[in-house]
């Protein structure tokens, strides 16, 4: 099956295998960091506080530590949220399944009810979505999450075209 074209330019197969490798050992330490875990983020609730700590003592540092994996939390929980979410497209309903509720590959592909394959593709699609989404709530929570994009090279021979001799 060929690649949808999600209007990113990116390579979608690493770009989703960063992705899992973000969701299995990354998002579990911002949790872990944050005081929270998978469930709490369940809730489109999530209370943001608001808070700025402008502290100097480690009291203080630590706590605006932990506010800041909250804030990053956040932002995973909202580009997930905002990801497409249509029969055709259930590239929400996926990401949910996968790394908030933990279900296997086998459970989300019959719970979207695609075929293994099927559901492979639009699993990698779904990855590519979220790399592209979490960008805009890096922005909105200001946190620093690792880029998950690889974008295509093209040229890039052409491009360092030194001779050497």
């Amino acid at each position: 099956m060929e690649n949808l074209d999600l209007g990113l330019n990116i390579n979608q197969k690493e770009t989703a295998n960063r992705v899992r490798i973000f969701f299995k050992y990354t998002f579990p330490n911002y949790l872990i960091k944050a005081g929270l875990h998978r469930t709490d983020l369940k809730s489109p609730q999530l209370d943001p506080t608001g808070v700025a700590v402008h502290g100097r003592n480690s009291a203080e540092i630590r706590m605006t530590q932990i506010f800041d994996m909250q804030d990053k939390c956040r932002a995973v929980y909202q580009a997930i949220d905002h990801c497409s979410d249509s029969q055709n497209q259930p590239f929400r309903t996926i990401l949910k399944a996968l790394y908030i509720d933990e279900l296997k590959d086998w459970q989300v592909a019959d719970k979207v009810k695609y075929s293994d394959s099927r559901y492979g593709d639009l699993k990698r699609y779904a990855c590519c979505q979220f790399a592209d989404t979490i960008e805009t709530w890096k922005v909105v929570y200001d946190v620093d999450i690792p880029d998950l994009k690889i974008v295509n090279r093209c040229n890039i021979g052409a491009e360092s075209g030194s001779s050497r001799g």
